[in-house]
């Protein structure tokens, strides 16, 4: 298995579950400074390179319709790339976890408590996932999902795992998905 297909096999997971993943299929069993030194680095990486994809804030400047951010990343890690980003306005007392429920994705539990908290039910909601795995999550919720191929960790090559998963559609620019919302 190269680099990009044991990517494509963590994307979308907690960091709990990927390193039960990293131990469970490939026999590697992490040293404990591992998480702190990931976050590390993902921190220094974030801050020197992270930025809003092409079209981001107009997309979310222009939706009619309200809208969260669902994700297995911590809190911690979402309020930091949203700071970075400059996007955290936007999402004020809408980001939500995989820390905030019992399971993470592929589990629906997520989407189902963003749902609730925003006071949608879940056939009223579509998600947008880069992931498989989100897909999954979404489909077990009973929520129409869009597989995003957008970011640079996103490419097209996920795009037959986003359908298998059960995704209606495939977008690559975020101003394809705002003209379908």
């Amino acid at each position: 298995m190269d680099a990009a297909q044991r990517q494509k096999s963590l994307t979308g997971l907690t960091f709990r579950a990927a390193v039960e993943k990293v131990r469970s299929d490939y026999g590697v069993e992490l040293p404990p400074a591992y998480a702190s030194r990931h976050a590390h680095l993902l921190e220094q990486t974030f801050r020197q390179e992270l930025k809003p994809m092409a079209g981001t804030v107009q997309m979310l400047k222009s939706l009619r319709v309200p809208f969260c951010v669902g994700s297995n990343s911590s809190q911690a890690r979402l309020a930091m790339t949203f700071e970075i980003t400059g996007l955290s306005h936007f999402f004020k007392g809408r980001v939500f976890s995989g820390e905030d429920v019992k399971e993470g994705k592929p589990a629906p539990d997520l989407f189902l408590h963003a749902a609730a908290h925003c006071g949608v039910a879940p056939q009223n909601c579509l998600v947008i996932e880069d992931s498989p795995v989100g897909i999954v999550a979404a489909v077990k919720a009973g929520m129409p999902a869009i597989g995003f191929v957008g970011g640079s960790h996103a490419s097209l090559a996920l795009k037959d795992g986003l359908l298998q998963a059960g995704a209606v559609g495939i977008f690559d620019d975020l101003m394809l998905i705002e003209n379908h919302i």
